[in-house]
């Protein structure tokens, strides 16, 4: 029970981030705070109700995507593959080299899905613009936000 509990919640956080900031989340250069969840995974306390909980919410944000259902399939294919990328990685180290590198895997996952699926091949943007312009908002929205939310946890709230 508890596990669908954080699923639920997590995909609700991430689904209202999404469409509550959606000027900035969809397009080439979309800053998409919502994937600073997508450390969740790495959290024991989280695991993979985590993972369920962002590839759901994905899905259910980008409905509102103005491209439609190849958003919500490979959306939600890029954040199931990232939170499974973390998932993996925190449960061999907790440590602070472990979780940027899981960041930055996590930045390159999305960014090639999106970029490939659903910017370039759908969207028909060159493949470089469309790769880069997602993974600059990535690398903030993981790499910055994510990072710093997931050390707040692990030592503000004594989670792992």
């Amino acid at each position: 029970m508890l596990s669908t509990v954080k699923a639920a919640v997590i995909a609700g956080l991430y689904a209202a981030l999404v469409t509550f900031l959606a000027p900035i989340s969809f397009y080439v250069f979309q800053f998409r705070v919502a994937d600073s969840l997508l450390l969740l995974p790495f959290l024991d306390f989280f695991g993979f109700p985590g993972v369920i909980g962002l590839t759901v919410g994905c899905a259910i944000a980008n409905v509102y995507s103005p491209f439609g259902i190849v958003d919500v399939l490979f959306g939600s294919l890029a954040n199931f593959a990232a939170g499974l990328v973390a998932l993996l990685i925190g449960r061999r180290s907790k440590s602070m080299v472990s979780l940027v590198a899981t960041a930055i895997v996590e930045s390159l996952i999305v960014s090639a899905i999106i970029g490939y699926f659903v910017l370039h091949l759908f969207g028909g943007l060159d493949i470089l613009i469309a790769f880069t312009g997602v993974l600059l908002g990535s690398v903030f929205s993981i790499s910055i936000l994510g990072v710093a939310l997931v050390v707040f946890l692990m030592k503000g709230l004594k989670v792992s």
